[in-house]
Parts: C-alpha cells; sequence; structure tokens
C-alpha cells in the first residue's frame, strides 16, 4: 500500500468530497434499482466519480483511484447500452460501494491505504469484460436489450470533456471551509459582546440620568442602541452559519433501508420529508447514531415480510416515513411505518420475564410502551445482526436526553408505529427561564417548563417521603433547589414559587423563591468535574452584569440522581449524628 504524506487540512477537504461523492453514487445505484435505466442519472454520476478519482490520485491512493476509474468504465458501458443493470448486478456494484468507501474512510484516519480492492476491482474487470464480449446485435451483456439512451444523455467527446473540465476549475466558488471549531469561537466572541453591550447600555442609562442637560448621555444611549442592533444582527448571522439542514444526516438511511430490506427478505419504501430543516451543527453530529437504531428497529420489528402483510390485508411493500420540521425554537423529528405495531401486553411480558417490570405492577398502555426504552430490554427472542440484543431503544434515548430533548412513542398493534423525537434547534444559544433561589440565580431551559405559580407551605402535603403539590387534579412532587445546592432556607412563612417542568407527561414542581423573567442565553460548557448530571447542571452562562448563572440539567432531576446523592449525604450526616 503506498503511503502519502500531506496536511491535515488538504486531507480533512478530501474526506469531506469524498463522502459527498460517494453519497452521489449511493443515490445514483438506489434511483436505478428502483426506478429503472436512466440515462441522465448515468451520465450525471461520471462527474462525481471522475472528481474522485482524481482526488485520490493526487494524494497517491493508488488502490482507490483504479476502483474508481474501473467503476467509471462500468457506468460508461451501461450509458453505451453494452451492460443491463440487473439484480445480481446492483448488488455487487453495492458490495463495492461499501468497500470503497470503507477504503476512503480507513486512508484518512491510518494516513495509508488500509482496505485491499483487489478483490472488489477484479470483480469490476469482470464486469466489464462481459459486457466487452461478443453477443448479438442491439443487446446488452445481460441479453436484454436497453432503452436506446437520450443522445444528449451520452457523455460527451474527450475533447469536449477536457473543455468541460478546464471550464469548471476556470469556475469561481462561493463556498469557503471553515473549521466548527472557529464558529464555536467566533460565538463566544459574540456571546461576550453581547455581554459588555449590556454593561455599556446600564453605563449610558446611569450617566443619562446623571446629566439631563447634556447631549453627551443621549448620544451615548444612542450609539449603545445602534451597537445592540448591530450585535443582534451578528448574533444571528452566526447562529444561521452554525445550522445546517437534516439532509446531512438523512441520506444516509436509503441505502441503509435497502440494505437491510434485502437481507430480511422485505419489500420497504423509506419516504424522506422535510429533509431542508436546518438544525445546528452540533445536533447533526449527534443525532445519526440515534436515528440509526431508529430506523433498524423498524425495519426488523416493525415492517412485515411481504406475505405477511398481503395476509393482513396490507401491500406486501411496507413504508417509512422520516420527517422533520420545526415547531417554534424545536425540530421535530418523526419515525413513523406501518408495520405491525407494538402490542402493550406483549411489552409487558417481556418486561417481566426480564425483570424490568413485577407481575404486580399497573402500568397504562403509554407507560408500557415507554419501557421499550429500558436498558437490555428486547421484544425479539432470537438475536440477530440486527437487533434482540437489547441495546438499541435504550441508547437512542441516552443521546436524545442529552441533547435535552425528548423522545414520544405512539402505537396501534397491527396498524405501525410513530416515534417522535423533539429536539432544540441549537444547543449554543437556548431561551431560558431566571428564577432567583436565596439570593442566587439559576437558568431553566424555557423548553423544559409547562408552567409557574405560587403556593403556600401549607398546600405541600408528604407522600412517600417526599414533598408534593396538588395542582389541579395532579400530584406532582416537589424538588427544593435550594435543599438541591445546600442553600440556606427562606422563611417559611415566605410565599414560594413552583415551576413545573415537564418531560413527556411526567412532570415535577421546582420551589424557587423569584421569577425573574425569561431571556436568550449563551451556554459555556463546564469543567466535567463541577457539572452534569450528577450536579444536576448542563452549564452555565454570564449575564450583562458579569454574574456567572448555572444552567440546571432537567434530566437529572427527573431520574433522581442528584437528589439520591444529597440523599446519601443526609444519611451519612444522620449516621454521625448518632
Amino acid at each position: 500500500m503506498s503511503e502519502f504524506q500531506v496536511s491535515p487540512e488538504l486531507l480533512s477537504i478530501y474526506l469531506e468530497d469524498a463522502r459527498g461523492h460517494l453519497e452521489s453514487l449511493d443515490h445514483c445505484l438506489l434511483t436505478l434499482e428502483r426506478e429503472g435505466h436512466d440515462p441522465e442519472l448515468v451520465a450525471a454520476v461520471l462527474g462525481p466519480l471522475h472528481t474522485l478519482k482524481g482526488n485520490s490520485g493526487m494524494l497517491g491512493l493508488a488502490a482507490i483511484k483504479d476502483y474508481v476509474h474501473r467503476l467509471e468504465d462500468v457506468f460508461a458501458q451501461v450509458s453505451d447500452g453494452n451492460l443491463r443493470l440487473e439484480p445480481s448486478l446492483f448488488d455487487r456494484l453495492f458490495a463495492g460501494a461499501t468497500a470503497l468507501r470503507e477504503a476512503v474512510e480507513l486512508a484518512g484516519r491510518e494516513k495509508a491505504e488500509q482496505r485491499d480492492l483487489t478483490r472488489e476491482i477484479a470483480m469490476l474487470d469482470q464486469i466489464i469484460r462481459g459486457a466487452a464480449s461478443p453477443r448479438p446485435a442491439g443487446a446488452a451483456a445481460a441479453g436484454v436489450p436497453l432503452p436506446a439512451p437520450a443522445p444528449a444523455a451520452h457523455p460527451q467527446p474527450a475533447e469536449g470533456r477536457k473543455g468541460g473540465e478546464l471550464r469548471n476549475v476556470a469556475a469561481r466558488s462561493n463556498i469557503v471551509r471553515v473549521d466548527f471549531a472557529q464558529l464555536d469561537n467566533l460565538l463566544n466572541l459574540v456571546g461576550e459582546l453581547i455581554i459588555y453591550r449590556t454593561k455599556l447600555h446600564r453605563a449610558g442609562q446611569e450617566l443619562a440620568a446623571r446629566l439631563p442637560e447634556r447631549d453627551a448621555g443621549r448620544e451615548l444611549l444612542d450609539a449603545v442602541q445602534h451597537v445592540a442592533g448591530v450585535s443582534s444582527q451578528l448574533q444571528e448571522t452566526v447562529m444561521d452559519v452554525r445550522m445546517l439542514p437534516v439532509r446531512q444526516v438523512f441520506e444516509r438511511f436509503p441505502r441503509l433501508v435497502r440494505d437491510l430490506a434485502r437481507q430480511q427478505g422485505k419489500e420497504i419504501e423509506l419516504i424522506l420529508e422535510g429533509e431542508g430543516t436546518r438544525v445546528d451543527k452540533a445536533i447533526i453530529d449527534e443525532i445519526g447514531e440515534p436515528l440509526v437504531h431508529m430506523i433498524r428497529n423498524s425495519v426488523d420489528h416493525g415492517i412485515e415480510p411481504p406475505q405477511l402483510r398481503v395476509a393482513h390485508g396490507k401491500t406486501p411493500t411496507g413504508t417509512i416515513l422520516l420527517s422533520a420540521s420545526q415547531e417554534s425554537s424545536q425540530v421535530v423529528i418523526t419515525i413513523m411505518d406501518d408495520g405491525a405495531g407494538i402490542d402493550p401486553a406483549h411489552v409487558r411480558r417481556k418486561a417481566i420475564e426480564r425483570g424490568i417490570l413485577k407481575p404486580d405492577d399497573s402500568l397504562s398502555d403509554r407507560d408500557a410502551m415507554q419501557l421499550i426504552f429500558s436498558q437490555g430490554f428486547s421484544t425479539t427472542d432470537a438475536v440477530t445482526e440486527v437487533s434482540g440484543r437489547g441495546v438499541g431503544l435504550d441508547v437512542v434515548l441516552k443521546a436524545i436526553e442529552r441533547l435535552n430533548g425528548l423522545v414520544e412513542v405512539e402505537s396501534v398493534p397491527g396498524v405501525g408505529s410513530k416515534f417522535i423525537i423533539q429536539l432544540p434547534l441549537t444547543l449554543a444559544i437556548i431561551s431560558a427561564l431566571l428564577v432567583g433561589v436565596s439570593g442566587e440565580s439559576y437558568a431553566i431551559p424555557l423548553s423544559t417548563v409547562v408552567e409557574s405559580l405560587k403556593f403556600e407551605e401549607r398546600e405541600v402535603h408528604r407522600i412517600n417521603g417526599r414533598d408534593t403539590l396538588r395542582i389541579r387534579e395532579r400530584i406532582v412532587p416537589l424538588v427544593r433547589l435550594a435543599e438541591l445546592f445546600g442553600l440556606p432556607a427562606a422563611n417559611p412563612a415566605a410565599r414560594s414559587y413552583a415551576v413545573v417542568l415537564g418531560r413527556g407527561d411526567k412532570r415535577i414542581g421546582l420551589v424557587v423563591h423569584q421569577l425573574c423573567g425569561q431571556q436568550e442565553v449563551v451556554i459555556k460548557a463546564l469543567d466535567p468535574a463541577v457539572s452534569g448530571a450528577a450536579f444536576a447542571v448542563a452549564g452555565a452562562t454570564i449575564m450583562g452584569d458579569g454574574r456567572v448563572v448555572l444552567i440546571l440539567d432537567v434530566a437529572s432531576l427527573f431520574e433522581g440522581r442528584k437528589q439520591a446523592l444529597l440523599h446519601g449525604r443526609r444519611a451519612t450526616a444522620a449516621g454521625v449524628e448518632g
């Protein structure tokens, strides 16, 4: 294998380009397999392949370059009508595309060609020889004539292609590659600018109040207002640059569904909607793995085999819908299938078998379906390559909760299932409710706040050793923020506020002393030693007056991890006193 010495920047550019060209190849193969021969599509894929071949050769990746060159020859034979794309050929081309992707990724990671493509190159050579072998006039290599390609779809003569390549080289690009870390740094600087803008505004107000007859104060306030407008536009622009369409995640799934369906002998159509919905890149990078588990779950557990679907009065081809849409400050991703659905009774039985649920536990159908997100849970008896190990949906739940999102499931047995994922549009800036507790301020992500209300201590009831508050017809457990962080307790006679937080259909009430209003805050990461679920702290933000305010990790409050640590300290203290 040839080794090459290139700068990390050049290697990164090569990998990004190669991934895009490989996505084009997958899209071309999937479309041809589904819709049949399309001369324009075959001609269109030759461009990305030619670019990938040239870039690979420039970096000294000889095997990758040779494989892509053979692949160009295969598509050229298809374009000329000498080769028919039949199912067996598609299987070999898809396998080769997978090997090519592995070779590119390994070469990028190891700085040398690690994946041997000799077998795959020989396979393409065999296909090309078969296309070039003598056969009856007008017949393709598979023995069936192809539709005559449209004249415009033929690749241009060599001279024309060279001219087109020269025009492409001369064309100007309006795209600049920027490392995401630089955008993060730019956003941090914008956050600092907003903090000092607020300080400057306050200073201008004080100066105008002290010098009411002077124009200096009013001019300063006018200048500050202009700075405020510009800085707000700058913040919005930086945030917009960080936003990417979810298409970058969705476009990998048609190939995944196709391969899994063939592996299991099923017929499945994947429908994508809302691919243009824009989300922060930090979220784009994290949702890929959870969605893979969800799609695999729909293919394996949801869609039935064709003969079973026909027996139940359905079409032999199952459908999976993957959609994204923006609702206010959140993005909603839906995975829906018209498969077998989820039987709550079957879920209960499996949960009892696996020790997740006790036989005498009473659960509603809705709560029972949520058990599929439990660690180690699976409704499949046999372990396969796709499922049965109980490591699928619990991974999804944990990943979504890390992103301050939630997952809900709806299902009708025999009709299908629907999984709904709600995520914030960005992890960099959030709308937060600011609350005060014993002289300290905290920020609560506004997306988790259901309502807030005043209450008196006499309204609190003790149930199973925990304070609760009756809100309309619901008993809501209370978490006292002062106790949680070891702050002085307030005067028992003073009125307190309960900020009701929601996670799915669950509710808890966070007891605070003041509601200070809501505003957008820039999230600052904290050292793991003082943040995370164990501390109920997701990060921090800096206010306009320079104060540092902690942002609460709401998911950990629902799971009770912080409270468990608190109770442990209390128990230890009680033991020492005794």
